[in-house]
């Protein structure tokens, strides 16, 4: 099964890599998460109790991992808030809303898995620009065995 975040990141890699055509336009549904998102650029209120409360019952029941009580879950997540905040304006209103988006749809939501989202988003960016920046001659060969990539 995959977790949110390897959904996100897939999401994210697929969206910059085949951006939506002229095609796609006409769909004039918007999920209301993310028009909401998309409306006020505000950093969501998660309620990380669940995923907190999973955290502590995991830790409580395997043996010689280290135990994460609630409230240090509960800290740790607060703490990862206040991180959000400090960078918030940093990343892409894209990037924010399908990440808020994904955090809030179904299952526990965390700010740890926004910001990751948010991140990871950011990194591929700034990837994808990078590698669309460098002329081909500084582009290596590929290793003995194995195909050129082509443009």
């Amino acid at each position: 099964m995959f977790s949110k975040t390897k959904i996100a990141l897939s999401a994210i890699v697929l969206t910059i890599a085949f951006p939506a055509s002229a095609g796609t336009k006409h769909h004039r549904h918007v999920h209301p998460v993310i028009f909401d998102t998309a409306r006020s650029d505000q950093i969501p209120v998660l309620d990380v109790n669940p995923v907190c409360h999973g955290i502590a019952m995991q830790g409580e029941l395997e043996a010689g991992l280290q135990q994460t009580s609630f409230q240090q879950c509960v800290q740790s997540e607060q703490a990862t808030r206040d991180e959000i905040k400090k960078q918030w304006s940093s990343f892409s209103t894209a990037d924010k809303s399908d990440c808020v988006a994904l955090a809030k749809t179904g299952g526990e939501s965390s700010y740890t898995e926004l910001l990751t989202c948010m991140e990871m988003a950011r990194d591929v960016r700034k990837l994808h620009s990078d590698a669309n920046s460098l002329p081909e001659q500084n582009i290596p060969s590929a290793p003995v065995g194995h195909r050129q990539p082509t443009q």
